[in-house]
Parts: structure tokens; sequence; C-alpha cells
């Protein structure tokens, strides 16, 4: 389209009209293409309007009513959204890895009728439904049958105008819980309009996103791909290392990008591939001034900046042809549909160069908040949104960002309202007040951190703080769990006995008090610690580290019966990706703690069974298991890197299995797993009880890679990633690699026999003797 037509109104009102457009003057066009897949305008009209008979006749769907999706990246996600609306129906997007507290509050509020889902999360909405009375007549749809089959391939006789509500859009405000944004038709179609105009996309450009279709961006996207007549590629989810090979392998012209995301692919390794796309113009919101031309020359493309929030679609722009503002950090000009000024707190507009809240007003834009009479007025006044963000006008006429007077973090392109995460956090018993604020980051931008009072007694220790922070993990998606946390004695309140923030941080800054960061260099806080077991969720992996350095990390009963729980917790799949196993210092364990060593068989039973334990939880997990051997793994340690999936090692890795030369037993999984491994050299490691350093245990297989130390856990959550891509079937995979949990039974069974023997002769107490006079590892 051509920029000229950017302040024209749109030639179609609604996005049911533009699709039926299409679907007319171009049926055979492919439209939406999700991995190999692709489907063409006319099919997704014809499945579009099944759908939304169903919605009609089977639900009882009426005009008005609302419809949630709650959905990754497939193809059902706009499928569904197209069908709602040509339902009459108004679309609620719900973000897919919402847990209980976000979704519960999601459902109620927006009063949805029906929500579809997939297999996966239909559990979690079902006990949702069950558990609160108002909520039990939600229906279910799971798309993998949705039921559109029989219904008629023409859409129903239901009319939409440009101003019928489409969307209730949830996003952060200043405060409080999220409120859904009321978005209608012209909303949706005159956004797509200008940002078609914006960038001159036609019918011969791809366009391809990777963010979560529940937000704002691959919802315009498709709206775009609509107006134009081009076909938009969907990846599953944006990854940094994958991202330009779909851009290549897809031929795609045009993507945007927002958040941390440009900075993300900038720090991925240069390629000589690089160039070598079809790019033609990438748009992006907080493209990093300092690596702005770099991007450009990188890949070949112009990175133009766009200036917009849920409530006003798009509000400033850089015009592809403006090479002057690259690096500049100007947020552009407005675009022909709205006017923008910056004002002070009064109202009245400052001086060009002087800060100021930018206003705007306008089409595109919201008709309010959803049930939020107060919220509206207080943001909407006199036909001007107030966007609370700090700007300077630039001599130019261009706008600059200077910073937020909102009260919330973004995270990564993520807007997190500060108190929502608050409320979870006051609801643990050991909390007695908490204060979110945004914590300067140089990959997300922002990180969120928790100023945390607590109530009498409780210890203000990391393992509080995790499991304050493992509490609220369990309420709130990811991305909105505290990674730092800090404790205060109290917090400075205004008259009115709210916490004042800018006092606080004044305070922190002064006076620093003792911050526990409970998240990774590329992570996000997770879960769970004990004094010997610390557990941090990195990229969606769970990272588990013994922690008892001092000790080599030599484990107790209690310590192999946690890690087995550990694992258990995150084998499953439904929170992490994969896990990862690793400890602190110059050693991952020295095995079996001897300065407990067992006084009767019936110890000796149960240390064998904790052993056992580790065992079963590794091999009965969903998601792969990797050993960052970060240096001696002595006997029982040695033989939990062999139930993994792979074994990463630095230089400084050693294996040893001393066991059998001292007369003790023989091992459950040496005895099974070894061999698989490394074949003809498992007796002599058994038997001969030998050193096997880094360099000889890569050469016969036992490590499958050697990096170093400082690469170790990034290049194990690197391969769990690579071992789980969207719509995987990993679970299966290692289910038919791993042994059947007979063969591990029979294994657990003979080394129990073995023990017994072992404990009979003597054989055992004269075997621990012998490591304490050599000061074997462990000690």
């Amino acid at each position: 389209m051509a920029p000229e037509r950017m302040g024209d109104d749109p030639s179609v009102p609604t996005l049911t009209g533009l699709l039926a457009e299409r679907a007319r003057r171009s049926p055979d066009q492919e439209f939406l293409r999700f991995g190999d897949e692709s489907w063409t305008f006319a099919e997704i009209d014809a499945w579009t309007s099944r759908l939304a008979h169903r919605l009609i006749e089977t639900d009882g769907v009426r005009a008005g009513d609302r419809v949630a999706i709650m959905l990754p990246n497939i193809v059902h996600w706009p499928v569904v959204w197209l069908s709602a609306l040509k339902a009459g129906a108004v679309a609620v997007p719900i973000n897919s890895s919402y847990k209980k507290a976000d979704l519960t509050f999601l459902l109620r509020d927006s009063g949805a009728r029906v929500v579809f889902t997939d297999g996966e999360r239909a559990g979690l909405l079902k006990e949702v439904s069950a558990a609160e009375g108002d909520l039990t007549d939600l229906r279910i749809v799971d798309v993998a049958e949705d039921g559109s089959e029989p219904f008629p391939a023409t859409a129903p006789e239901v009319r939409a105008t440009a101003e019928t509500l489409a969307n209730l859009q949830y996003t952060s405000g200043t405060t409080g819980f999220p409120k859904a944004c009321m978005l209608t038709h012209d909303y949706w179609v005159r956004l797509a309009w200008t940002c078609a105009a914006v960038t001159g996309l036609g019918a011969d450009d791809v366009l391809l996103t990777a963010q979560p279709f529940s937000y704002m961006d691959p919802q315009w996207n498709t709206a775009v791909a609509l107006t134009v007549g081009a076909p938009l590629v969907v990846l599953p989810r944006f990854s940094a290392s994958g991202f330009f090979a779909d851009v290549r392998r897809h031929r795609a012209t045009f993507f945007y990008v927002l958040g941390s995301m440009p900075t993300l692919l900038f720090k991925q390794p240069p390629s000589p591939d690089d160039l070598d796309n079809d790019l033609r113009l990438v748009l992006c919101s907080g493209v990093p001034v300092g690596i702005h031309a770099e991007l450009e020359r990188r890949w070949g493309a112009p990175w133009r900046e766009i200036y917009g929030m849920t409530e006003s679609g798009v509000d400033l722009f850089s015009p592809v042809d403006d090479v002057a503002t690259v690096g500049s950090g100007s947020l552009g000009l407005p675009v022909p549909t709205k006017q923008v000024r910056v004002v002070d707190p009064q109202g009245a507009d400052v001086p060009d160069g002087e800060p100021g809240e930018l206003i705007v007003s306008g089409k595109p834009m919201m008709l309010g908040y959803w049930n939020r009479p107060e919220d509206t007025a207080r943001v909407l006044r006199d036909g001007w949104l107030h966007t609370g963000d700090v700007v300077v006008r630039r001599p130019d006429g261009g706008v600059q960002l200077v910073g937020r007077i909102k009260d919330m973090v973004r995270r990564g392109g993520e807007n997190i309202a500060s108190a929502e995460v608050e409320a979870v956090l006051e609801r643990d018993d050991a909390v007695v007040a908490g204060a979110v604020v945004a914590e300067p980051d140089e990959t997300f931008g922002e990180e969120v951190k928790a100023f945390i009072q607590l109530a009498p007694g409780v210890p203000a220790d990391r393992t509080t703080a995790a499991r304050i922070v493992d509490r609220a993990g369990r309420q709130l998606a990811r991305f909105k769990v505290p990674r730092y946390v800090e404790f205060v004695a109290d917090f400075p309140r205004t008259p009115s006995e709210r916490v004042s923030k800018p006092a606080l941080k004044q305070r922190a800054a002064a006076e620093p008090g003792v911050t526990y960061d409970l998240g990774a260099r590329r992570g996000t806080a997770a879960a769970t610690a004990t004094d010997f077991l610390g557990v941090e969720v990195v990229r969606g992996v769970a990272v588990l580290t013994l922690r008892r350095p001092e000790k080599l990390n030599a484990m107790d009963v209690a310590t192999r019966l946690r890690l087995a729980s550990a694992v258990r917790e995150y084998g499953c799949g439904d929170d992490v990706r994969g896990i990862v196993l690793t400890g602190q210092g110059r050693a991952f364990s020295s095995g079996e703690d001897l300065g407990s060593v067992p006084a009767s068989y019936e110890e000796v039973r149960t240390a064998f069974e904790s052993f056992h334990d580790i065992t079963r939880a590794v091999l009965e997990t969903r998601v792969p298991v990797v050993a960052a051997v970060n240096g001696l793994a002595v006997g029982g340690a040695s033989e939990i890197t062999l139930c993994c999936d792979a074994r990463i090692g630095t230089p400084a890795t050693e294996f040893y299995q001393p066991e059998n030369s001292r007369g003790i037993t023989i091992s459950n999984a040496s005895s099974l797993l070894l061999t698989r491994l490394v074949r003809n050299h498992a007796m002599r490691m058994v038997l001969g009880s030998p050193r096997i350093g880094a360099e000889e245990a890569l050469r016969i297989g036992l490590l499958d890679e050697v990096v170093a130390p400082d690469e170790l856990v990034d290049r194990a959550v690197d391969l769990v990633l690579a071992w789980t891509p969207e719509s995987n079937t990993t679970a299966l995979h290692l289910a038919l690699l791993r042994p059947e949990p007979e063969e591990i039974e029979r294994a657990f069974a003979r080394e129990d026999a073995a023990a017994r023997s072992a404990w009979e002769s003597g054989v055992f107490s004269a075997g621990i003797e012998g490591f304490w006079a050599t000061k074997g590892a462990g000690k």
C-alpha cells in the first residue's frame, strides 16, 4: 500500500469483511502459514464460517457474548478469533501460560461464555471452572475436535459494523489487575491500514511473527495480511538462535519485534548467512540506540521505530526513508490520523526539549476499559489518551522517550502491573507487605524486583526468598515472577498509607540491603531452594544445583530424596522444557556423604533406595535431563549422570567409581546404563575403578561435549531447548530410548542383594574404613 494513503479511511470497515473480500478476490492466495502447513484465504473463510455457525447453533452464542481463546501459536488461534467475530461475539485472548490466579480473574472479569483451548490446558480450565461457582456454566471446547465440519461454509447472517466490539484485549494497567481494552472492528482495520501504508507492504510480501498470538502483534499482523493480501508466517515462539534461519526459510520480507528481542538477536554469533535474506523492512518498538545502525548493516534492511499502545494502536512512526533517525532514539512522527501533545501534570503543553507526558487523540482508539468507567475517565480525558510515558519533543518534531510514570515493569516487551504481583506475594503467610519495582536489566530492559516485609520469626535468608517466589510462581505467569528479592523491616509510606516507591528506591540506593538474585543471567526466577539444593529456571529450563561446595556436594539420604522430588516436580513438562543437573564449586558431587555412614543394614537399604529414587525420577520424566558435570563426579554421583540423557563437562570433569575396588557393592546405574554408553569400556570403569578425566570421557563417549566452565550451564540449557521444539514428540522418544522400568527394577533387586551380602560379610564396613584411611572423596 502506498504511504500517501495512510490518512485515508479503510476501504473495508470490518475484519470479517476483509476476510470475505480476500476470499472473493484471491481465494487461492496463501493466507496463514504455521510450520510446513498453510491455508488460503478461501480455506480460512470457509473454516471460520463453519465454526461461527457452530458457536451460534451449538454453543448458543449471541451478538456481544464473549468467546475466550487460550491457545499457543497454532492455526486455530486466528481461526477461532475470526469465527467469533463472524458469530457477532467478542474475542477474549488469554495468555496460554497463565495459571490459576490470572485465568480465574480474566474469565470472571470478561464474563466469557465459551473458551477454546487444547488438551494441555483443558484440565486447568476445568479445574478453575469447577472451583468457581460463577464459572460452572463455562463451555470448554478443545480445538482438536472443534465440531465445525457439519456446518455451512457460508458466513452466518450476522452484520458487524466498524463500531462493533471485536476484542476485550487485556493489558496491565498502571495499578491493579489487568484491564480489558474494548477494541472495535474499526480499531483493527484502521491499525492494519495505517501499518500497511507505513511499511508499503503489498501482496508480494511475506509477513512473519513470533510473538504469542494472545498479544497484539500477531493479531494486527493478521489484519495487515488481510488488508494487503499477503501471507503471514507464524512461528511457535521467539527463539533468538533460530529466528533468522526461519526468516530465510520462509523468505520473509517483513517482521516486527519489540522489547528485548532486538538485543537478543544482536547477541547471536554473526553468520555468513546474515545477509542471505529477503528482508525489506523491520518495524520495532524500542530499538536500542547503540546497536540500531549495526542491526541494519548486519541484516541488510532498515529497522524503523513505531510507537503505540493497546489502548491506541499506532501513534508514531519513523518513515522508511528517514535515515537520520537511525540510532537517534526518536520514536518518530505522528501518523496522519493522530494528534500528539507533551503536557505537564496540569495538562498544559510544555516547550520543545522539556519532559512531559505524551497524550494522543484520533483513530484508532479503544472505546474504553471494560467494566472500568473510573479507569476510562482517568486515562481518556477530553478525547485525549494519557499514555503515562514521559517524552520530549525534538527540534525536528519527533518524539523521544524519557521514561514511564506508570507503576509497572516492562520486561522484554511484557507489561507487568506491580500491584498484581504484590497481591499474590501478600497472600503468603510469611509476607506482611510487598512492593514491586522495576530493576534495570541489560537484556530484558527491566526485571521484577520485590521488596518484602516478613512476618515475625521468619528468617530473612535466601531459602525464605526462594520459597516465597516459588509460591508466587504457582499463581503467576512465569514472566511476572520476581527475579530479585530484598527484605526490609518496614516501608516508607505516603500520608494515605500507601508505599512510597520513590522513597523506597532512594532508601535502597542510600542504604542497600542484601538482594537475592533468584534468576540467572538470562533466566527467570523459579521456584524452590533449600540449603543444599538450588532451583532456578533459565530460559524455561529448570537448573537443579547441589550447593554444598565445602563437602564437594556430598549427598546424604535427605539430599537425594529432595533431589528426586525436584526432578519429579519439574519432570512432568507442564512448567519447564527440561532439567539440568549440576553442582556448585569444583565438584559435581562426591557421592555418598561419609559423615553419615549407615549403622545398620536397614540404613544401608534406605541409602540405596534414595539412589534408586533418583534413577526412577530421572527416567520417569517427560522432558530431557542433562548433566552439566562441572567437576568431580564420584560413585553414586557418577551414576546419577549416567541416568541423564546427556552429559556435558568442562576440562575439570572427572568420573570416579571406586566402590567396587573397596568391596562395597555393584552399581545399579553402572551395571545397566554404562554399557549402553561406553560398551567395552564399562568393565574397566566399574571393576578397575580408574579416574576418567574429561578428555578420556569425551573420547570413549561418556561425555557428549566439553566446554569452558562459564559456558557449561548455558550449553546444557541450549541442548534442552534444541531437543524440545514446539509440538514435538520428545516425551514419546524419551520413553522409547530409555530403559524399561522392569529392567531398572531388576537391576535394583540385584544391587540390593549385593548390598546385603556386602553388609553381612563385613566388606561394607571395611570399604568405608578404607575410604577414610585413604581420605577418599566425600569425607
